[in-house]
């Protein structure tokens, strides 16, 4: 059998979870293959940016399919259908028909938690999610080319981002510290170290912003899962281990309670930077943290100048 078209792959991927069981986005894709009978050749189709092709769509299906919210993230990149999902299934719908059920759950639930301007539609899933191999006959862009190709790019950093989180819980803890360090490196504040694994007395890494070290910065890396938010007296308990020391960077897998952030802000003694998950994958894909370019387009205009007298 051939590799599904990313419309026939969403339903693959849904009748796959239907057993009910917990799978990473590997097993699914493991588990795509081998209920597709996918021949050596077909597993080595690669797109144009070297992912074998079916591995590519079956990522794609699951991040669909959770947008939609018909599959339930029960972990950072674990996967399990749901009653919602498994009751579209038993409806029968082809490939086409779900994928236009999923259109319509997406852009009615509005997963990407995007604030709209007055007036300004939601960027992203409205105009440009779920893309067929082919337009959709009838189908009326509402954006300029470039503004489809820059909410894709969102798109795909999004999905990214949740795959790093996900890669980065299941590391041990002294693997973040590292990540954390590596990151304001990679931001050009300068050389950093992770202290000793034991004893740190709540200081994880130090980033020395000279030579002489006489303006360090200092981190605390705390890897929570996502429902576990990070409140004040844990910020305040960091501030104490900087013992005097003028900046320190809180970064977290989870996130922060507003209490959190506005002790952070209103602290007078330290400049505090504290960095949640969503943040956190956002820079490493900003400096290449943990990323590889897989391809680049250039997008090309008139040059008006060369046309002029």
């Amino acid at each position: 059998m051939s590799v599904p078209t990313q419309t026939d792959m969403n339903l693959v991927v849904l009748e796959l979870m239907q057993d009910g069981q917990e799978r990473s986005r590997k097993r699914i894709r493991d588990d795509v293959a081998v209920a597709l009978s996918l021949t050596e050749d077909e597993r080595n189709e690669m797109t144009s940016s070297s992912k074998p092709v079916y591995a590519s769509r079956s990522d794609w299906s699951v991040t669909y399919l959770d947008r939609a919210q018909l599959l339930d993230r029960i972990s950072r990149g674990v996967y399990r259908v749901n009653d919602e999902g498994k009751s579209v299934l038993a409806e029968g719908l082809n490939g086409t028909e779900l994928f236009q059920r999923l259109r319509k759950l997406i852009d009615e639930r509005d997963p990407w938690h995007i604030t709209k301007k007055p007036g300004q539609q939601t960027s992203s899933i409205r105009a440009t999610t779920i893309q067929d191999d082919n337009t959709q006959a009838g189908s009326t862009p509402k954006k300029s080319p470039q503004e489809q190709i820059a909410d894709l790019s969102e798109e795909m950093n999004d999905a990214l981002g949740n795959e790093l989180l996900a890669l980065i819980m299941e590391k041990d803890p002294s693997f973040f510290e590292k990540v954390v360090v590596d990151l304001m490196q990679a931001m050009g504040y300068g050389k950093g170290r992770v202290t000793a694994y034991s004893n740190d007395g709540g200081i994880d890494g130090m980033v020395s912003t000279d030579e002489l070290g006489f303006r360090p910065i200092y981190t605390q890396a705390k890897r929570y899962k996502e429902d576990h938010k990070i409140g004040r007296p844990t910020v305040q308990s960091f501030v104490g281990a900087l013992n005097g020391a003028r900046n320190g960077v809180f970064i977290t897998t989870s996130s922060f309670t507003r209490e959190a952030v506005d002790y952070a802000l209103s602290y007078p003694n330290a400049t505090l930077s504290l960095i949640d998950g969503r943040m956190l994958t956002s820079l490493m894909i900003k400096y290449d943290l943990g990323v590889a370019t897989e391809s680049v387009v250039k997008i090309k205009r008139v040059d008006s100048d060369y046309f002029e007298d």
